[in-house]
């Protein structure tokens, strides 16, 4: 049965925190469920939720355990769904799909504004401001095809306001000439040569995309460079959070080498193949689990710690099957420096505070990647750092 609905008494366990994979994931539909969430560096958790809650997706379609428990706190009816049959619950209960989605907007812009908050993003409030001021920033750092973009993108938006019209044509005369990817199609496949400009941070969000062929660097502005937030290879999703919501962009997308992406009209959610909104959903999925990996290094007091938890959480999100791998070596397709800006890392906290990361004779950097020789080492070395970590936390809390 694709949609199994069960009854609970008040007390029940749903499930214990890690101790197997979770094959299932639940939705309330009568009654109230308690969810516990234990993690020594953001803090424990209890949220009591009732009818429509979805909880246990995230473990389910990654298959990566979490430190978290489910009970009931009343008698319950709960839905339970096979996660290995996502293609078949798009195709018969999209009423159950679209919650999902619903939920994972909620938990997303929860997660974002966490995220914005750790990394002290700058805000704007006045839209037309915005623009105009980030693209300027652009323009400063010599970033003008990124600049030119998104005064195109938003001339299109504003049109008809004649006042914006002049303002963005005004700059736009010393900014070369670009091309917006248009389209009228749910799909469409779209090459794109190195270095173009796929959408750029405050555009308007219509599209998501697919990779079938090359690299996209995902980045971001913050005090004035540009930080690198990801590079996404082949089978990828990008661009995902316009299908949850209507807010402007959040990060820029440039094809880091000659690429070939699927453009993909957000309003065509319902009517994908359902192995491709598979794909999606276990995107938007890993995206979830990694921002919350995300917000945990970035509160890690020590660099080095960030740094080794960063890499252990990609292979994770990577590598579903750890315990077979351990031996294996694995190469992350980012050089240093890159790593540094993911992990917002500081000059003198590079300069001073990275040694033993960087004298790790488990790795090999070279000019474009960082090569593990042995994953069960880099794991090892992060959980001994984590340790280490939450001890300095502790002394500090107590000072």
């Amino acid at each position: 049965m694709l949609v199994e609905v069960k009854k609970y008494c008040s007390g029940a366990v749903i499930y214990l925190e890690g101790k197997f994979p979770q094959k299932k994931f639940y939705i309330v539909k009568t009654g109230k469920v308690k969810i516990f969430k234990k993690n020594p560096i953001i803090g424990d958790r209890e949220e009591t939720r009732g009818s429509g809650y979805i909880f246990g997706i995230i473990q389910c379609i990654t298959g990566i355990s979490e430190d978290e428990r489910a009970e009931t706190s009343t008698d319950c009816e709960i839905i339970t769904i096979d996660g290995d049959r996502l293609g078949e619950l798009y195709k018969e209960h999209p009423a159950i799909i679209m919650k999902i989605l619903s939920e994972y907007s909620d938990i997303l812009r929860d997660l974002d504004d966490d995220l914005m908050q750790i990394n002290s993003y700058d805000v704007f409030f006045d839209r037309t401001e915005s623009v105009l001021s980030m693209a300027d920033q652009y323009a400063k750092l010599n970033q003008l095809k990124k600049a030119a973009h998104l005064l195109h993108s938003y001339l299109k938006e504003e049109q008809h306001n004649e006042k914006v019209v002049q303002q963005v044509q005004d700059k736009l005369k010393k900014l070369p000439k670009v091309e917006l990817v248009d389209t009228t199609d749910i799909m469409q496949v779209f090459p794109y040569e190195r270095g173009s400009v796929i959408f750029t941070e405050l555009e308007k969000a219509r599209n998501f995309f697919l990779i079938r062929r090359g690299k996209v660097k995902i980045t971001k502005l913050k005090n004035n460079k540009e930080v690198v937030l990801a590079i996404l290879g082949e089978g990828k999703v990008f661009g995902e959070m316009s299908i949850l919501n209507d807010k402007p962009r959040m990060a820029t997308a440039v094809a880091d080498e000659a690429c070939d992406i699927m453009v993909i009209d957000k309003k065509g959610i319902n009517s994908l193949p359902p192995p491709l909104f598979v794909t999606i959903l276990k995107f938007l999925t890993d995206r979830i689990w990694f921002v919350q990996q995300q917000i945990i290094a970035f509160k890690l007091p020590n660099p080095t710690a960030r740094l080794y938890y960063f890499l252990t959480a990609r292979i994770k999100q990577t590598i579903r099957n750890l315990k077979h791998e351990m031996d294996k070596s694995y190469t992350f397709q980012y050089p240093l420096n890159e790593l540094y800006s993911m992990t917002d890392l500081s000059k003198e906290e590079r300069d001073n505070q990275i040694h033993e990361f960087l004298n790790d004779h488990n790795f090999v950097f070279t000019y474009d990647s960082i090569k593990v020789k042995k994953i069960g080492e880099l794991l090892d070395r992060n959980s001994y750092f984590y340790s280490r970590a939450l001890l300095e936390l502790k002394i500090h809390n107590r000072s």
